[in-house]
């Protein structure tokens, strides 16, 4: 990796049991983010939704097994289904659109999800799914590198139950979630740093897939 990372599991002592009550299988995109969800509220966002965030290895995976095309499983704010990063604002401004698992319009469940049956590809299922209800907020160090700290979504019904979970298991997840990500967009950062497109200080968005932007 380009510059250091550090993962840190800050739920200190929180107990999980899965319920299988598919809670973590619908999806909420709550109305008060707007499709640009901005640096400082990424915090709040990954605590209040529960979108499954993909990697390319996850698609490709899926598409093994269950022979559907991309566009039918992920959904991303912009057209590109395997993620795409945008610059706006003279560089000052980086949109980073990450793939998600799509959900149902009737009633907002993973597309993969059967009432009565739960997830239908579980084999295959994506680190986000293995990681939920742990979750990851990535934080920039003052003197540069990356915390990737792993919290726990609070609405989750198997949160306080069971034991504490294997946080080296959890870190692993999440080290390697984080590695296929940087392997995909990483190169592309770095070239549009050199190139002096993307500035030092940018601010760095995220988008609420599944939504639409509406047009400037």
């Amino acid at each position: 990796m380009p510059f250091r990372v550090e993962i840190r599991a800050a739920f200190g002592s929180a107990r999980f049991r899965c319920q299988r009550c598919g809670s973590c299988c619908h999806h909420r995109r709550p109305e008060e983010f707007e499709d640009l969800v901005p640096p400082e509220r990424q915090a709040e966002f990954v605590e209040k939704s529960n979108l499954i965030y993909l990697t390319e290895k996850d698609i490709e995976k899926i598409c093994r097994r269950t022979r559907l095309a991309p566009e039918e499983f992920v959904d991303t704010l912009y057209d590109d289904k395997k993620g795409s990063l945008r610059i706006e604002d003279g560089g000052g401004k980086v949109i980073l659109d990450l793939p998600v698992m799509k959900s149902r319009e009737s009633d907002g469940a993973c597309v993969f999800y059967k009432d009565g049956k739960g997830c239908t590809i579980y084999p295959v299922r994506p680190t986000a799914c293995r990681l939920f209800p742990f979750v990851v907020v990535e934080k920039s160090r003052p003197s540069g590198g990356i915390v990737l700290e792993i919290g726990y979504n609070p609405t989750c019904p198997g949160m306080g139950k069971g034991k504490v979970p294997d946080k080296k298991k959890l870190e692993k997840l999440v080290g390697d979630q984080f590695t296929e990500r940087m392997e995909a967009i990483g190169p592309k950062v770095q070239k549009l740093r050199m190139e002096g497109k993307i500035l030092p200080d940018a601010a760095i968005y995220r988008t609420m897939p599944g939504k639409r932007r509406k047009p400037d």
